[in-house]
């Protein structure tokens, strides 16, 4: 009976982060799907996981303090829900996954069934984004443009370290990076490197037994780069990208970047230093046009002050002080490239604000659920 209380709570997980990525496809909003996931969040939290590693008390720590934030920020303005609704979203399913992975219910064959559901719904994102970037702007259906979408592609990576079906695994990774290039992202196709390598990496030491296996595995490497580098090349407006970062353009994140910095730095109050503006603080800022920072490390430092840093680097060093802890190779991997990808997306674009990163979240609880099994059968 327990085992079947699981298996509907993670069918239940799957079906809101699914369910919130094609949420246009649904005669309702978008919220109801985030509500049904933070809950269901909250609920294993509350009564089903047992004791936690210190990396998930300290990325619960962090939520607790953007909530009283956030719930201070009402006292005198109406700060954003679906900012809160998005943080939410993408820091507690850890710990959903956790307890779910420590059950035994996230088997090989759910894994599976995930990877191709999660593969088809981002697909699906990406051509709507598309759609209605076109549909925005007015402009022809051909017209290129830098899809944001395919930040959900970049999240999927790694999960193929979990899976098990070797052919599966390079369809998955073929057709995220075919998305990631397409959409030109540029911070998006440097934070594929990691997974990819490692990935690469993971698949010769399993073949490393087995000539023919590595002969397969080197040729697959060779015809895909040799065709993912004609492809780039044949791409003009990646190559137009490619171009423009040569040149210095970061797409107007430096004036963003710079009005951040000095808004806090050069404040007259220590308070604000010290503590921040408040939820959603750098919104209220001139010199970042009303923006949010594209880089989480200033958000924090802009929202919730010097304080609210050092809660974030607490969290990040305690989550990869858990990597080494972590045995196996596949499970560490998991864990590692997520993480990696998480916080190279902290640096360029938004981490802990973003939905999309529960993706990353399956495989990174998974992981750390998996540890938490074997160390207690120790």
């Amino acid at each position: 009976m327990h085992l079947n209380k699981y298996n509907l709570i993670r069918n239940l997980a799957l079906l809101l982060i699914a369910g919130n990525m094609v949420g246009w496809l649904f005669p309702f909003p978008y919220v109801v799907w985030r509500v049904g996931l933070v809950l269901l969040s909250l609920y294993v939290i509350v009564f089903e996981e047992g004791k936690r590693l210190p990396c998930e008390k300290a990325l619960l720590v962090f939520v607790a303090f953007n909530l009283l934030y956030f719930f201070i920020s009402c006292l005198w303005e109406n700060p954003s829900y679906t900012q809160i609704g998005n943080i939410l979203c993408a820091l507690l399913p850890l710990s959903l996954f956790v307890c779910l992975s420590q059950k035994g219910v996230m088997t090989d064959r759910f894994i599976s069934v995930m990877g191709i559901v999660l593969l088809v719904t981002a697909i699906l994102r990406y051509y709507n984004y598309s759609r209605m970037v076109i549909i925005r702007l007015g402009v022809d259906e051909d017209t290129e443009i830098t899809n944001n979408a395919s930040s959900v592609m970049l999240l999927l990576l790694p999960m193929l370290f979990l899976m098990k079906n070797q052919i599966q695994k390079w369809i998955t990774l073929t057709v995220c990076l075919f998305f990631i290039l397409s959409s030109a992202k540029r911070g998006n196709i440097v934070a594929a490197v990691i997974p990819v390598v490692l990935f690469v990496y993971s698949m010769l030491k399993d073949s490393r037994r087995s000539g023919i296996k590595i002969i397969l595995v080197l040729a697959f490497i060779v015809v895909g780069s040799i065709m993912t580098y004609r492809w780039v090349v044949n791409n003009d407006y990646l190559m137009y990208r490619i171009e423009k970062t040569q040149e210095g353009n970061s797409s107007g994140r430096d004036v963003i970047y710079a009005g951040t910095w000095h808004a806090w730095y050069d404040s007259d109050s220590f308070v604000n230093q010290l503590l921040g503006l408040g939820f959603d603080g750098t919104l209220r800022l001139e010199a970042t046009t009303h923006h949010h920072a594209h880089n989480d490390w200033l958000e924090v430092l802009v929202d919730y002050g010097l304080f609210g840093v050092l809660l974030y680097l607490a969290m990040f060093i305690s989550l990869f002080l858990q990597v080494r802890r972590i045995r196996s190779f596949e499970m560490r991997m998991a864990f590692l490239s997520g993480l990696l990808i998480w916080f190279l997306r902290s640096l360029y674009s938004m981490g802990f604000t973003g939905e999309t990163l529960s993706v990353a979240m399956i495989s990174m609880g998974t992981a750390l659920g998996w540890y938490k099994t074997e160390r207690n059968q120790a």
